[in-house]
């Protein structure tokens, strides 16, 4: 007989798979509305990092800077002390990599001062110190952190006396001389001379210092000139009177009288109801820095030494220097 059917009941009907809608992979946009709060956390952490970094940045750039103040230099230096001094300025900086900064602001430091065998045994500290084994190395601190012509000449002449010396540094030292390598020489020369007659003491009379001049690089000839210029009696001497009448004489008699009616010659410098306020004056201009002097007619004193004037040797302004009227004559 045929085979019953089978009943409908016992197959259950199978359901049809609907997908579910798919969501959306990239999300909301990075500049959505939904995102501005993490936007403005994030900026103003960031804000707050740059902050910090500049701060870290300052305070390190004026370490190094009050590095070079912190060297005792004169009779208290040693090389000990630059050592110690230099061990402390890398803690503060945090190890970071920051010799030749510091170098730089150590030789500032020296070459600020007047030429001197202090300064030439300070310079050669401060290389050992360092490490400092190259011209090179000298020449990219005084490009750095030198910017005075008469410092540059200061640390040429040092990097010289101990071997450094390099093109790239004489050309550094020459370039507020116009370039001039002649100029240069001269004021090498002068450099040496000046350290050499510091280093001789009180007198006269003055003695022959050979162990200083070979230092220095004076040779002997050159010491004998000095010392026969310091050791002059002074009664050899012309009168000051009478050598500036007989340049006077000789300039009128070249180009005719002097016209000086415009020229002030009272004491810019003397209180009301002095009496000689209007004598003749010279001002005595000095710098407290260096030593170096001046000597200016008064009334003359706007064109020589106006508010812009700096010290030739160690690069100080005006207010740096004393100075004091004298009356020609007294």
């Amino acid at each position: 007989s045929p085979a019953a059917p089978l009943l409908a009941s016992a197959v259950p009907p199978v359901e049809p798979i609907v997908a579910p809608a798919a969501a959306n992979p990239a999300g909301p946009g990075l500049l959505s509305w939904a995102n501005a709060p993490y936007l403005a956390g994030a900026a103003f952490t960031g804000y707050r990092a740059y902050k910090a970094y500049v701060g870290v940045r300052d305070n390190q750039v004026k370490l190094i800077d009050k590095y070079g103040k912190d060297l005792k230099l004169g009779k208290k230096q040693s090389r000990a002390q630059f050592a110690s001094t230099t061990k402390t300025y890398k803690r503060k900086l945090m190890y970071l990599p920051r010799g030749p900064a510091l170098f730089a602001s150590g030789l500032a430091a020296i070459s600020s001062k007047t030429a001197s065998v202090a300064s030439l045994q300070a310079f050669r500290d401060l290389v050992a110190v360092h490490g400092v084994s190259s011209g090179a190395a000298v020449a990219a601190a005084v490009q750095k952190s030198v910017p005075a012509t008469s410092s540059r000449g200061k640390a040429l002449f040092y990097a010289t006396r101990c071997g450094l010396e390099s093109a790239q540094l004489a050309s550094l030292a020459a370039e507020g001389l116009d370039g001039s390598a002649e100029f240069l020489a001269a004021t090498q020369s002068n450099l040496a001379e000046q350290a050499y007659v510091a280093a001789l003491g009180e007198g006269p009379p003055f003695a022959v210092n050979a162990a200083v001049g070979a230092d220095l690089g004076i040779d002997a000839e050159t010491q004998t000139r000095i010392l026969d210029d310091l050791n002059v009696n002074p009664a050899e001497v012309d009168d000051r009177e009478d050598w500036r009448k007989e340049l006077e004489d000789q300039v009128e008699a070249e180009s005719g009288p002097i016209d000086d009616s415009d020229v002030d010659l009272t004491d810019k410098f003397a209180k009301e109801g002095d009496p000689g306020v209007k004598q003749e004056m010279t001002l005595t201009c000095e710098c407290t820095e260096c030593g170096y002097t001046l000597f200016i007619a008064a009334g003359r004193e706007g064109k020589f030494f106006g508010d812009d004037y700096k010290c030739p040797e160690c690069g100080c302004n005006k207010s740096k220097f004393n100075i004091d009227a004298v009356a020609d004559g007294a």
